[in-house]
């Protein structure tokens, strides 16, 4: 509102602050007149409940009064006589009067319904009062009120006591019931919204409340009980109320508005000078601005592109001082070709887009930031100790792998960073980009860290790694391949629910071997069928092997490469297999990536499957899309939380966000559900809480040998 002089600007937002502060103060205190108004008459109701059985306590009294001077001993009819009157004097305000010498209920009056109770002990039969309470009368030796409760003769009601004594030595009780409907209707508390209950909020009599409406309480004390009468707040006045302040309000708000209007009116002609002049200001400095750009800024990010990098990072190289260090990151995006090919490239320049930008402004202490390309971007850190280096890659990790929401598609990524040293490992900018570019795809073959620093030892891993791939033909032939499984819990019973077979490479020189060092391997020389066809077999076979020894068949999951469904005649393969078994089709149930399920091309075999009872599940469930869009066209029937989100939980309220919202969606399209990787009680107790009880990780089972699950499953 820059069109308004600021001293009547101010003059009028100081008369608006004002105006509701008083219409807040004239609420307030209309609220509050009525708040104490009904709470007087409450007050006048608990009064009145008191004094209600302060008449009743009379009663009591006299009845004391009377065995006290004639004795418990007196003549049977005389005591009989004085009940009765008593009982006539007030048969409309009591159920019984009762005389126990020594606790032993000997007179009653009237008979008719209560002599279901005559001659028994108030103090052996524990239906005749509540825990305790005779002994509480006894001990006080003044007045006692029992219940409201249900009492012996299955009315609702309570009991007033008092115990007599003769030179300080008990000799009996007597006492009046009164029904609870008597002290309502006395009180003509059915037409109103009045209840009572005890200090711990149990229900007593009146009108049950709503617990979540807004209730006014008063205290009552009647001799050894301390109860609460209350009543709901009435909403409706405060409404009225609050919808004449609101009238007042935007009455004054109105009129305000129209002054605001004229001040706008006679201010239209300088504003729109003042426009014109800022347009082409503005105009200037952007034609400025983009000339700078298209030379050495990437058009899509608005980061520096390759050319000013690879030029400010010669400079920085040239004017470095002898002691001077640099470390360079070289980083992309993990398998981000699939959100191209699937999501399309206007996506995929999206994601780029987003993450530029979180990661300029994610608070790393860069040099130089630049995108060198596609998916790929380089850092520059000064004088960055050796040791911070962790701490930075996993910063930039985390900045990267927050979800990001694209056209409606949740998508999770993650990176694989490369580093190289200057001066350690060359001084040429060059060799130090080709060193980091080299120890980044190392970095992709890792699983315990996602960056890797490079050393000269690198290219000797590289040439190991085509060993690998060169006697990856013979493995197979020789069978040096074995499974581990790994339990699937139901965290709620405790009972085993299923396995996933793990596949591992028995080294006959370098041993047990896991599936991150030769799994990529295996893909690129095109052995991933058969190595697939081998998994299958074998868990089948070792399905097979345990029946034999007796033990209960569970659900075994096989995890499924994208490459596997272009197997021929998969479908009869794979009945075949399990024919030759002997195994019902429900033995095995199938993991797929979420990219392989996006793949149309595979819905007809994945629904084949799902028709033969074999059950397909998405493994690693939103790491790579997020999208739970997807679900309803996704032809299978279960999901696996993905362990990046598990690790989450406790950490990041957007993982626990994101594990609720597949848990609701799950079930509402009645997939199964299961996470995976869960290693902290935390973790499980989140995930239980949350209705996701099926459970794989290492807080119950790391992956074991076949023989170990024979022991654990016998």
């Amino acid at each position: 509102m820059a069109f308004i002089n600021k001293k009547p600007l101010t003059i009028i937002l100081g008369f608006v602050v004002v105006l509701q502060l008083s219409l807040f103060y004239y609420y307030s205190l209309s609220v509050d007149r009525e708040y104490r108004a009904e709470k007087a008459d409450l007050s006048s109701q608990a009064v009145m409940l008191t004094s209600n059985i302060e008449e009743r306590v009379s009663i009591v009294k006299g009845v004391s009064s009377f065995i006290q001077t004639v004795g418990f001993d007196a003549d049977p009819n005389l005591i009989n006589e004085y009940l009765h009157t008593a009982y006539n004097n007030n048969s409309s305000n009591v159920m019984n009067i009762m005389i126990a010498p020594d606790g032993l209920i000997r007179y009653l009056y009237p008979l008719s319904g209560n002599t279901a109770i005559l001659g028994k002990s108030l103090l052996l039969d524990s239906a005749l009062s509540s825990p305790g309470m005779v002994q509480e009368t006894i001990r006080s030796g003044g007045i006692t009120i029992d219940g409201p409760r249900t009492l012996a003769q299955g009315e609702y009601g309570m009991v007033i006591r008092q115990a007599i004594y003769h030179n300080n030595s008990f000799t009996g009780i007597v006492s009046v019931t009164l029904k609870i409907e008597n002290i309502v209707d006395q009180l003509l508390l059915k037409d109103t919204r009045i209840f009572v209950k005890t200090e711990d909020h149990t229900f007593l009599f009146g009108t049950p409340a709503d617990q979540e409406d807004k209730q006014l309480i008063v205290p009552v004390t009647v001799y050894n009980q301390h109860w609460l009468m209350g009543i709901p707040m009435p909403s409706h006045k405060k409404w009225e109320m609050l919808r004449s302040v609101l009238w007042i309000d935007m009455a004054i708000l109105l009129i305000i508005a129209f002054i605001l209007y004229i001040f706008w009116h006679q201010s239209r002609f300088n504003r729109e000078l003042e426009r014109v002049v800022s347009i082409r200001t503005r105009d200037l400095r952007v034609s400025k601005r983009l000339y700078e750009k298209l030379a050495h800024y990437d058009s899509l990010t608005g980061i520096p592109n390759r050319l000013y990098f690879m030029d400010e990072f010669e400079r920085l190289l040239q004017s470095a001082e002898p002691t001077q260090t640099y470390t360079l990151f070289f980083f992309d995006l993990n398998r981000f070709k699939e959100i191209n090919d699937t999501l399309g490239h206007s996506i995929g320049d999206q994601v780029i887009k987003t993450l530029a930008n979180r990661l300029k402004n994610g608070k790393v202490p860069f040099k130089l930031f630049a995108r060198t390309g596609g998916d790929e971007f380089v850092m520059v850190f000064p004088d960055l100790p050796r040791e911070h280096i962790p701490a930075i890659a996993e910063h930039i990790s985390g900045l990267i792998s927050e979800t990001l929401l694209i056209s409606g598609a949740h998508l999770s990524l993650s990176t694989s960073i490369g580093v190289s040293l200057y001066p350690e490992h060359s001084l040429n900018k060059d060799d130090l980009l080709k060193f980091a570019d080299m120890s980044m795809y190392q970095a992709k073959s890792q699983e315990d860290a996602n960056y890797f620093i490079f050393d000269w030892g690198l290219r000797e891993k590289l040439e190991q790694k085509t060993m690998i791939a060169k006697y990856l033909h013979s493995a197979l032939e020789r069978e040096e391949f074995v499974l581990h499984y790994q339990p699937q819990i139901n965290a709620v019973t405790g009972k085993m629910i299923g396995m996933e077979a793990l596949v591992r490479w028995n080294h006959p020189e370098k041993g047990l071997i896991g599936p991150g060092t030769f799994i990529t391997a295996v893909e690129e020389a095109g052995l991933m069928i058969q190595l697939t066809d081998w998994v299958l077999r074998e868990v089948c076979r070792q399905l097979c092997e345990w029946r034999t020894m007796g033990l209960p068949l569970l659900r075994t999951s096989i995890n499924i490469s994208n490459s596997w469904f272009y197997n021929r005649n998969l479908i009869e393969n794979l009945l075949a297999v399990l024919d030759q078994y002997g195994l019902e089709t429900s033995m095995l149930e199938f993991e797929i990536t979420e990219s392989t399920a996006l793949l149309e091309e595979h819905y007809p075999l994945l629904q084949q499957m799902r028709d033969h009872g074999i059950v397909v599940s998405i493994d690693d469930f939103g790491t790579k899309y997020s999208s739970l869009n997807y679900l309803k066209h996704f032809p299978v029937n279960k999901i696996k939380i993905d362990r990046t989100f598990i690790t989450g939980i406790g950490v990041s309220s957007i993982d626990e966000t994101i594990i609720k919202s597949i848990v609701y969606v799950a079930s509402q399209l009645g997939y199964d559900l299961i996470a995976e990787g869960v290693e902290t009680q935390e973790q499980l107790d989140f995930l239980i809480k949350h209705n996701c009880p099926h459970i794989q990780g290492f807080l119950f089972f790391p992956p074991l040998p076949a023989e170990d699950i024979h022991k654990l499953a016998s």
